[in-house]
């Protein structure tokens, strides 16, 4: 390609024959990916390319993106052009190019086809913005290729976003039970999705203490109750509350978990049961500004002591929000209630979730956690 000149591409423009074009641009390809050209021949190289790339099939695109996949200087229109064609042209640059960068890839991500993203997945590295646009995306397969690429690098927000949405896929809890160090966090979330012997893997690794997961698979059953009751009409949810009271498993964490998730339906209706009082009055109770009322309604209710602060705190904060019909929280709750229950922890875990500082903080008030140097340490 040392003699590539202006008449060679004048040449291309003006050859009438298809064939002729393809094979002309191939030849040109594999020059250019071989990094060995001029300046001045690299810039006629890319001209042909581009003239005659939108002209020509799809078995010469492939075999194009082929021969331009581990470029260096691949011309950066050109490789996102390429990445962005039919899925079989795309496969080669998205998989391998350097000349893609992070913002290319997330284009590629919002604007072409799943089969794109699948590709991407497995990319030799992946930054946290583009697994979290990966994630974003809700593909299952997508979601396990990075799950298990331990070169895509994932926060414990996506790690959560996962979670939340294949909590029973047992193949993405698997990959993500195998990825190196795993946030705290994490690793104890997924001790409440996974069994057997990965349950036991991810145990001793982790060193967690046998009593700290017993109390989070616990906890973990009272709160996938709630969340499975909501949108539930008020009577059912009463029903529901007097055959947990009958089997003694209204409990107080179940009560105190319901308040904090603002799960406002349930709570009324749960207290009610407990405490033998009316929910009209119940309400009243809920709502007194000096917090008297909450303290009574705790009594009645005889929900432990150790919940006693925590429950008249959160019960002021919520008393006059609203009980909606789906069981979802009230806007603005959720971050008042973690506020709230952050304060009752020495060493706050930002990676954790809303159902695990409530679980934390129950953990503590129960008065069987170690302390939160130990744990980390061990």
């Amino acid at each position: 390609m040392a003699q590539l000149t202006q008449a060679d591409v004048d040449r291309l423009i003006h050859d009438p024959s298809p064939e002729s074009r393809s094979a002309a641009m191939l030849r040109v390809g594999a020059a250019y990916g071989e990094d060995q050209l001029s300046e001045a021949e690299r810039s006629l190289a890319l001209a042909i390319m581009q003239v005659v790339l939108p002209e020509v099939e799809v078995s010469i695109r492939c075999r194009l993106s082929a021969s331009l996949q581990h470029t260096t200087q691949l011309d950066h229109n050109l490789a996102l052009q390429l990445a962005k064609d039919v899925i079989d042209v795309a496969a080669p640059i998205l998989t391998n190019s350097p000349a893609l960068s992070e913002d290319d890839l997330l284009e590629v991500i919002r604007t072409t086809s799943p089969a794109h993203i699948r590709v991407i997945s497995q990319r030799a590295f992946l930054s946290v913005a583009v697994t979290s646009a990966v994630i974003d995306s809700g593909d299952e397969v997508a979601v396990l290729r990075v799950a298990a690429n331990s070169n895509a690098a994932i926060n414990a927000t996506g790690y959560h976003r996962i979670l939340d949405q294949f909590p029973d896929n047992a193949r993405i809890n698997e990959a993500l039970s195998q990825r190196p160090a795993l946030p705290i966090a994490i690793v104890e979330r997924l001790t409440t999705a996974v069994t057997g012997k990965l349950l036991e893997r991810l145990i001793q690794r982790y060193a967690l203490p046998a009593q700290r997961i017993s109390f989070i698979l616990h906890h973990s059953r009272e709160h996938f109750l709630l969340t499975s009751m909501a949108g539930h009409p008020a009577e059912e949810l009463r029903d529901f509350a007097e055959k947990l009271e009958e089997n003694g498993l209204l409990s107080g964490s179940l009560i105190l978990r319901a308040l904090a998730i603002g799960q406002f339906a349930f709570l009324l209706q749960a207290l009610s049961v407990k405490s033998d009082i009316a929910i009209g009055n119940v309400r009243r109770l809920m709502s007194d500004d000096g917090g008297i009322g909450q303290e009574r309604l705790f009594d009645k209710c005889q929900l432990p002591a150790a919940y006693r602060r925590l429950f008249v705190e959160l019960a002021m904060a919520g008393g006059n929000q609203p009980a909606h019909r789906d069981g979802k929280p009230p806007a603005g709750w959720i971050p008042q209630a973690i506020g709230i229950l952050r304060r009752y922890l020495e060493q706050p875990d930002p990676d954790q979730s809303l159902e695990q500082v409530i679980t934390e903080v129950m953990y503590r008030l129960d008065g069987s956690a170690e302390s939160p140097t130990t744990r980390r340490s061990a």
